[in-house]
């Protein structure tokens, strides 16, 4: 038989057998605070249930739904309904024509027109223009029936407006520089007034110089022989019959290529006779 161990060798033994029983209990302790935490943290979220008596705690978790906004365009602007008016009727007064004031050296006998006046102008503004540059008409008949003895015009109704020994025509057409309608300059005389030797009012001229009291030698050398037709008019005699006198006329006429006509009268066939009327257009037969 052994003796038994000597005291300290028995503290020894007692000593670690008491740690490694406290090191067993501090590891269990550990675990089961891990499985503690782990417990509440599932029971917090829902996912485990709890044991009879204990107290469930049910977290409802809120869902927001958010719906797609609707894609925005531009901003339209607001539409305003239009109401639509309709005019009434408005009379116009005649129509005002007003540009540059011109000279009565600038009014050319031409037999295309007036100058800057070609046939076809607007009635009214022929007559604004001549004012401007001879003063105001010495006569106006005003609009009157075109088929009056006296004129005999083309158209409906016609014009005669007079300055001194110009004298214009005036037409609603139709002739040939203006269609029905249209009120229009068709034609001029400028003549020599009986017991008159020279032109009442301002004195005016063709663009080639030609002028009321020209000798007729001067207009043949400007228009040439071809221009002048020479003539034996025939005058009444006593028992009714035309017979010639032997008194020759010579006229004028300057053709150009579009409508219209240039045509002169003189007092006689002579180299001295002189021009007495100018006329231009297609005239009236009154």
């Amino acid at each position: 038989m052994q003796p038994p161990p000597p005291p300290t060798d028995r503290m020894e033994r007692w000593q670690r057998t008491l740690l490694v029983t406290l090191g067993t209990l501090v590891v269990i302790m550990a675990v089961t605070a891990v499985v503690l935490v782990i417990r509440n943290a599932l029971g917090s979220s829902g996912l485990t249930g709890g044991t009879a008596g204990a107290e469930t705690t049910t977290v409802t978790a809120l869902t927001t739904t958010s719906s797609p906004s609707p894609a925005t365009g531009p901003t339209q602007p607001a539409t305003t309904p239009v109401t639509e008016t309709t005019p009434s009727p408005t009379t116009l007064p005649p129509a005002t024509f007003v540009e540059e004031p011109i000279a009565a050296a600038d009014i050319y006998l031409q037999p295309e027109g007036l100058g800057p006046l070609p046939f076809g102008s607007d009635a009214q503004r022929t007559i604004a223009v001549l004012t401007g540059a001879l003063g105001d008409p010495d006569n106006d008949t005003g609009w009157v029936p075109a088929d009056l003895d006296v004129l005999r015009c083309p158209g409906i109704r016609a014009r005669v407006v007079n300055w001194g020994s110009l004298t214009v025509y005036l037409s609603d057409g139709p002739t040939d520089w203006g269609p029905d309608g249209h009120e229009h300059l068709f034609s001029f005389t400028y003549s020599l007034l009986e017991g008159q030797s020279l032109p009442a009012g301002p004195e005016l001229r063709t663009s080639e110089g030609l002028r009321l009291g020209t000798a007729l030698s001067r207009a043949v050398s400007i228009y040439g022989e071809a221009a002048i037709t020479y003539s034996d008019p025939p005058v009444p005699s006593d028992d009714g019959a035309e017979e010639a006198t032997g008194a020759q006329e010579a006229t004028l006429q300057v053709d150009v290529p579009g409508p219209g006509y240039l045509t002169g009268v003189f007092t006689g066939a002579g180299p001295e006779d002189t021009l007495v009327s100018i006329s231009g257009g297609a005239g009236c037969q009154g």
